[in-house]
C-alpha cells in the first residue's frame, strides 16, 4: 500500500534561515512527509524504522543522518513506544532554508563552493563514526547557544560537513523524485518506479519500452531527452546504489551482492561500481571500516 506524502510546514518566520528543534515524545512523527528545508536529525533516544525517498533502514540511538530538500520521509517509531508511555523518543533535528539566506552571501566566491554543495541537496546520507559523533555534539550544543552565536555555529556546522562530504554515506537518492515531480510526466514516474521496485531482477530495453508504449528506438530516445542520460546508465545507478547500502548493512560476498541487485556478471558489476563511484568494491569496504 503506498503512503501518501504530506506536505509539512516547519514553524520559522520566511527571514529565518535555519530552524533548531528538540523532540521529546513517546514516538517520532509518524506521517510520511516533505519540506524544502535540508533537515539534519539526530536521534538520542529511539529505535524504529526510517523512510525517505527509496530507502526503508533500521534507525537507533546515535545515529545521525541528512536528509534533502522536498525528499519524502518519516522516522516510524517502533510498535513498543505507542504501547508504553513511559518510552521515550528524542531527536534534534535542524532544518537549513537555502532560499531564505541573503542570496548575495552564498553568491560570494568564499561561500559558492558551499552553496553550491547544498542547493543541490536531494539526497539523504547517514553519518558514521568520528564525523556523525562530532555532529551530534554540536547539535546538542545549539541548545545553549541564542542569537549571533548560534548563527556562527550553525554556519560553522554546514561547513565542517561540506568539508566532509566525501565521508557521507548515500542511503537515498531523491533526484530520482525531484525528476518525477519538475515533469508531471506519468509516463516517466512510471519508469522511474519501475524501476526502483524491479531493478534485482534482468530487465530488457524491450520490457521497459513495452510499459512505456513505446518502442525500443523511441523510448531510448524519449529517455535520453528528458534525463540526459541512458535507460541502462540509469538502471546501473539504481542498482549500484542498492549494492552500496548492502556493503554497509551486511557481510555478503561481492558475487551474492551482484546478484541481488540485478547483475549477472561479476566483473561487469565491478567495473561499473568503480565508474559511478569511483571507488572498486574492495575500496568501497575499507572505506567504511575505517570510518
Amino acid at each position: 500500500m503506498r503512503m501518501s506524502i504530506i506536505p509539512f510546514k516547519i514553524p520559522k518566520t520566511r527571514t529565518e534561515f535555519y530552524h533548531y528543534q528538540i523532540d521529546r515524545l513517546n514516538h517520532f512523527y509518524d506521517k510520511l512527509h516533505q519540506h524544502p528545508e535540508i533537515q539534519i536529525t539526530y536521534i538520542e533516544k529511539g529505535h524504529g524504522n526510517l523512510i525517505v525517498g527509496d530507502y526503508t533502514g533500521c534507525f537507533s540511538p546515535g545515529d545521525v543522518y541528512i536528509i534533502g530538500s522536498s525528499l519524502p520521509h518519516v522516522f516510524k517509531s517502533d510498535a513498543v513506544y505507542y504501547q508504553q508511555k513511559k518510552k521515550r523518543s528524542v531527536g534534534y533535528s535542524l532544518y537549513i532554508d537555502m532560499k531564505a539566506w541573503e542570496q548575495e552571501f552564498w553568491k560570494c566566491n568564499d561561500t559558492l563552493s558551499v552553496a553550491r554543495f547544498y542547493h543541490q541537496c536531494y539526497q539523504a546520507y547517514q553519518l558514521q563514526g568520528a564525523l556523525a559523533k562530532e555532529v551530534a555534539t554540536r547539535l546538542l550544543r545549539l541548545r545553549r547557544l541564542t542569537g549571533f552565536r548560534r548563527v556562527l555555529w550553525v554556519l560553522d556546522l554546514l561547513y565542517l560537513i561540506y568539508e566532509r562530504r566525501q565521508e557521507l554515506l548515500l542511503v537515498a537518492d531523491g533526484g530520482w523524485l525531484k525528476m518525477i515531480g519538475e515533469t508531471g510526466d506519468v509516463r516517466m514516474s512510471h519508469i522511474i518506479r519501475f524501476t526502483l521496485e524491479e531493478y534485482h531482477r534482468p530487465i530488457s530495453l524491450q520490457e521497459v519500452a513495452g510499459l512505456a508504449n513505446l518502442s525500443v528506438e523511441a523510448f531510448c530516445r524519449y529517455f535520453k531527452n528528458r534525463t540526459r542520460k541512458t535507460y541502462i546508465s540509469f538502471l546501473n545507478e539504481v542498482r549500484i546504489h542498492h549494492a552500496c547500502r548492502l556493503l554497509a548493512e551486511k557481510e555478503f560476498s561481492f558475487s551474492e551482492i551482484a546478484y541481488q541487485v540485478g547483475f549477472s556478471n561479476l566483473s561487469y558489476f565491478n567495473r561499473i561500481f568503480k565508474r559511478i563511484t569511483q571507488k572498486s568494491p574492495g575500496e568501497y569496504v575499507m572505506m567504511l571500516k575505517k570510518k
